[in-house]
């Protein structure tokens, strides 16, 4: 019979780096940082996208069936333009009673007549109980009366200005039935059509967007960013159609992303003809030691 020994040996241990290999390896990845941050530092460009200057989402104040729609997707609108009108028929009729009573005088004129004839009457009573022909139960009921019926005039003029409060209130909700633009825009999409309910929890009617000015968007280095100032003009290309346009640093973000070191900076771009388009592509140029 054959026997096998097997002996168990400790295992082998690594042996450790040279320290002179470790300071090696931390020197190029020192000298592979540094170049890549050189490298990003002398980029000359930077891409970015235009965005609207301002993007508004018209709602309606009131719920209601949407009775007209004058506008259409693409269309240029301004400013106070009627762009959605709810049914209003209840809430016109209700303006006219509320003008009717706003108007109507009648009440208050009968009580100033009736406030004249007290106070004629409290006159006589005190000059014939100076006299001594009146008694003074008499002269004090003249008094009371001529005290009830003021009070009432002024009830009636504090129900009149009530009653003018109440107009406006229905005025109001009236037009709050007129839906207009807050700015001159362009409409870029409709979110509901005639004969359409707007609810309280879904007041949206339509997008409009504002394209002059745009606003130009971009993530800068820190390095960069440290190059611009608020109120700068700056030149922005675009590279499909081969255009520059002049531009203005509007703002420079206080935060750096922590992750990626970059900054957002916004520059405003003038678009009177609107020649330009939101969501395109535009480069920010930096020259190499230019302290733009």
């Amino acid at each position: 019979m054959t026997w096998t020994i097997l002996t168990c040996l400790p295992a082998s241990r690594p042996r450790p780096i040279p320290l002179a290999r470790r300071l090696l390896v931390h020197t190029v990845v020192l000298w592979v940082s540094a170049v890549l941050s050189l490298a990003l530092v002398q980029a000359a460009e930077f891409d970015g996208f235009t965005e609207p200057f301002r993007e508004v989402e018209v709602a309606s104040p009131e719920p209601g069936i949407i009775t007209q729609m004058p506008v259409q997707e693409g269309e240029h609108v301004e400013a106070g333009q009627v762009l959605s009108i709810l049914d209003h028929d209840i809430h016109t009729a209700l303006l006219a009673i509320a003008e009717q009573n706003k108007q109507s005088t009648g009440r208050l004129e009968a009580l100033q007549a009736e406030l004249e004839l007290r106070r004629d009457r409290a006159r006589q009573f005190e000059r014939l109980h100076q006299r001594g022909h009146a008694r003074q139960e008499e002269f004090e009921r003249a008094r009371m009366e001529l005290e009830i019926a003021a009070a009432q005039v002024k009830a009636a003029r504090e129900e009149r200005l009530i009653k003018d409060l109440e107009y406006r209130k229905s005025k109001v909700q009236l037009d709050r039935r007129t839906i207009s633009s807050p700015i001159d825009g362009v409409v870029t999409e409709l979110h509901r059509d005639v004969g359409e309910f707007v609810a309280p929890n879904s007041p949206g009617i339509m997008t409009v967007v504002q394209l002059d000015p745009l606003v130009a968007a971009f993530s800068l280095p820190g390095p960069h960013t440290e190059q611009l100032v608020l109120h700068q003009e700056v030149a922005i290309a675009f590279p499909l159609n081969k255009q520059t346009a002049p531009g203005r640093v509007t703002f420079i973000s206080p935060v750096t992303d922590a992750e990626s070191g970059m900054v957002r900076v916004k520059v405003q771009i003038p678009n009177p003809d609107g020649k330009l388009r939101s969501g395109q592509r535009c480069l920010i140029h930096f020259a190499d030691g230019d302290d733009q």
